[in-house]
């Protein structure tokens, strides 16, 4: 007989909760298609079924307000108050029924009456001031946690991560400022996330400057604070104001005796955000703390970096520049020995032999030194020999890079770097005429785990791809011997056969290449006017065309990095991003537009 019963109340139970589950859908749908007398007679009877229920509360308030029933609104909201022992939630929408219905003075006064009730609680202040924002009420909300922190003494470090919240939703950056500093030095280990929520809301300079002088106020109220001098070493960087970072980061460095550690830090830091002569003063004072200091020898390979960066980045120097550079990298070679601490400043030094200085013997002979070195990663070694290959093309022993890049792809097999020496013995393959070869080399890699090699593979596998599809191959023939005379900077030699494709095969499909390649080499000549034409003339012949990305992304670069143009730079960006949403290089293009535009990029 229980069990029946049990059974009896359980089904009774069960289908009490699916007709009123039936019912709420009912609601729902009648709310959603506006007919709101219909959904407030169903909301009025779910609700007197259940009134602990917020969802059906919220509902059945909208309906009463579309409909400008104000009064059943008020005494929905005042039994809610009776019921629920003044809950703030409810105090409030009396207020906002008020506000709705269109008296304001009363809604002011109900209002008032709330803050008046708060007692300086952490859980009844963070609840009514919840209650008014939720209600759009910001300025009630804010009032709610000032009240609070005078009954709490005026203790400014209570309430600081809601109250910026509030201000920044109100658009008071300078008051948003304020209160995330007065987080910070309650709660220093909050740093990170509260520079994370600086970047999220500071837009333009001008905030930045608000930030910058709340900074140095608080810096002179709390000269010890460590919190704020952190703080505003970060802002500077944000900014990429590394003159005043370093100003800051070295009193730090002084003051707890670190002997530079945090500068060669922030001098590489400055490195990444091409402020090469920032980075030089930041490494050139860290040296000059001592030749006995631990940080002594990362200060003398971060100065040759960025002295290297600078000349190369810029693309401005002088054979004077690069013979001081050469001194320079010697120097310290001969002050440290060779060895595989000092092993990148020797391949940067051969590096700048074989490439800029032409001197192909100094710099194989360093290249070779560092294959043998005792004690060096095997991958740098590997990388090593993929430079001396291609170093041997420079100096048209091809068949001496093939061996070293054949070596590299077999002791890296899968690996992406054996898949870079795979790419570079397939492009000199084709470089050779060995079309065939290279294409087989090709297909295996436009699957590579590297999207880059990938990349690359495809486009070199299709500009072979689509220029011996007729068996004649001669102009595909000569344009691979123009690219590799462009590799190894002879681009005099390169014009001119560029020039015979042209005028032996007229408007053939390698136009679009040629365009590019000529582009590529007044570049490298340093040529940017001419090199910028040759690209504009290119997308607009052959826009849509495999290069046409490429084309666009290269012109943008020169014109920022070149040329200088900001403006124009920024504008060829957003072009690109319009243009070829699917392109290889829209990632780096997003990155760059957001910069240019004075975004804070992670």
């Amino acid at each position: 007989m229980i069990r029946i019963f049990s059974f009896m109340f359980i089904f009774s139970f069960s289908f009490s909760l699916f007709a009123q589950d039936k019912e709420e859908q009912l609601a729902a749908h009648y709310l959603s298609n506006n007919e709101f007398e219909k959904a407030a007679d169903v909301y009025e009877r779910l609700f007197s079924k259940n009134p602990q229920s917020s969802y059906i509360y919220e509902n059945l308030l909208t309906c009463y307000f579309k409909l400008n029933k104000f009064d059943d609104a008020e005494k929905l909201t005042k039994k809610q108050i009776r019921k629920n022992d003044g809950n703030p939630y409810y105090l409030v929408d009396l207020g906002y029924v008020y506000k709705k219905a269109g008296n304001a003075e009363k809604s002011k006064k109900q209002f008032e009456e709330v803050i008046n009730k708060i007692r300086g609680s952490e859980e009844q202040t963070i609840e009514t001031a919840n209650a008014f924002q939720k209600r759009g009420e910001l300025d009630y909300a804010i009032n709610s946690y000032l009240k609070a922190r005078k009954l709490n003494g005026n203790n400014h470090q209570i309430f600081c991560i809601q109250l910026a919240n509030l201000y920044s939703e109100k658009k008071e950056t300078k008051l948003m400022i304020e209160e995330y500093l007065n987080a910070l030095q309650a709660n220093p280990t909050m740093e990170e996330d509260i520079q994370g929520y600086l970047q999220l809301y500071l837009d333009n300079d001008a905030d930045y400057e608000l930030m910058k002088l709340a900074l140095l106020k608080k810096n002179k109220e709390f000269p010890g604070d460590d919190a704020i001098s952190e703080m505003l070493i970060w802002m500077y960087v944000q900014r990429k104001d590394f003159d005043n970072a370093f100003t800051q980061t070295k009193a730090f460095d002084k003051r707890y005796k670190e002997d530079g550690r945090r500068l060669i830090d922030l001098g590489y830091l400055a490195i990444s955000n091409e402020k090469f002569t920032a980075a030089t003063t930041i490494f050139l004072y860290v040296a000059s703390i001592g030749k006995e200091k631990p940080f002594y020898v990362n200060a003398r390979l971060g100065t040759l970096d960025a002295e290297n960066k600078k000349i190369f980045f810029s693309g401005n120097y002088t054979e004077l520049d690069l013979k001081k550079l050469e001194t320079d990298y010697t120097n310290f070679l001969t002050e440290f020995g060779k060895n595989y601490f000092s092993a990148p400043a020797e391949r940067d030094l051969a590096r700048l032999q074989a490439y800029y200085l032409h001197n192909f013997e100094s710099s194989i002979q360093s290249f070779k030194e560092l294959i043998d070195m005792p004690r060096l990663d095997n991958r740098f070694k590997a990388e090593c020999k993929l430079e001396l290959g291609d170093i041997y093309i420079l100096k048209g022993e091809e068949w001496e890079a093939m061996l070293l890049y054949g070596q590299v792809d077999k002791e890296f097999l899968e690996d992406p770097l054996g898949q870079e020496a795979k790419f570079r013995n397939a492009r000199l393959c084709y470089y050779l005429g060995q079309f065939d070869w290279a294409r087989a080399q090709l297909d295996v890699l436009k699957t590579a785990t590297t999207q880059l090699i990938a990349n690359n593979a495809l486009e070199l596998s299709l500009l072979i791809q689509d220029n011996t599809l007729d068996s004649v191959e001669e102009p595909l023939l000569m344009f691979a011997k123009a690219d590799l005379f462009y590799f190894q900077n002879k681009t005099e030699r390169a014009l001119q056969i560029l020039d015979s494709i042209n005028l032996v095969y007229p408007r053939h499909t390698l136009d679009d290449e040629i365009l590019y390649k000529r582009a590529e080499i007044f570049l490298k000549k340093r040529d940017y006017t001419k090199s910028c034409a040759y690209l504009e003339q290119l997308i607009k012949e052959n826009g849509s065309d495999i290069l046409g990305d490429n084309a666009l992304f290269l012109l943008a670069t020169i014109t920022e990095k070149n040329l200088n143009d900001k403006p124009k730079a920024m504008k060829l960006y957003e072009e690109f991003i319009e243009k070829y949403p699917g392109s290889f290089f829209l990632v780096e293009v997003r990155k760059r537009f957001r910069s240019l535009r004075g975004d804070q990029i992670n």
